[in-house]
């Protein structure tokens, strides 16, 4: 089943934050080297974002690495067992961190290097809102240029 069809943003979307985080999601892809396809994003009661990555679980090279997504935790690394998702760290400094801040925390991932810490913030919604806001396109631009269009 192709995944990126579950997304629940369209282009008569016209609420920023929605755009910004269909753009996060493109970006951490782009500096992550992970292809769109099986990716997923929904803006619903809660903005959620899934996205398989080309790396392998560490010390599984059978098994492929995922991270989710969601507005109260951030971001999660790990691999879906059946219908359930075996989280193998989160990443806590931030709950938007910058798409390349992602990259590191995977590539310590894969590196077995990660060291969890506190998560620095209780976040509100309005604030996680107004942060994926700011990655709502403007205009073209060239790094989302190059990806996938992603029916927005």
């Amino acid at each position: 089943m192709d995944r990126t069809r579950e997304n629940a943003m369209t282009a008569s979307s016209h609420d920023p934050a929605q755009r910004g985080l269909h753009r996060y999601v493109q970006l951490v892809a782009a500096a992550l080297r992970a292809d769109l396809n099986g990716s997923r994003y929904a803006w619903s009661s809660e903005a959620t974002a899934y996205l398989p990555l080309p790396q392998c679980m560490p010390g599984n090279a059978e098994q492929r690495l995922a991270l989710v997504w969601d507005e109260k935790s951030g971001w999660s690394a790990g691999a879906e067992a059946g219908a359930d998702f075996v989280m193998l760290a989160s990443y806590s400094e931030d709950i938007v961190p910058a798409p390349r801040v992602v990259a590191a925390f995977v590539h310590s991932v894969v590196s077995d290097r990660y060291a969890p810490a506190a998560m620095s913030g209780d976040y509100r919604r309005s604030e996680v809102r107004l942060r994926l806001a700011a990655y709502a396109p403007t205009g073209p631009d060239t790094q989302t240029a190059m990806l996938p269009p992603r029916n927005l």
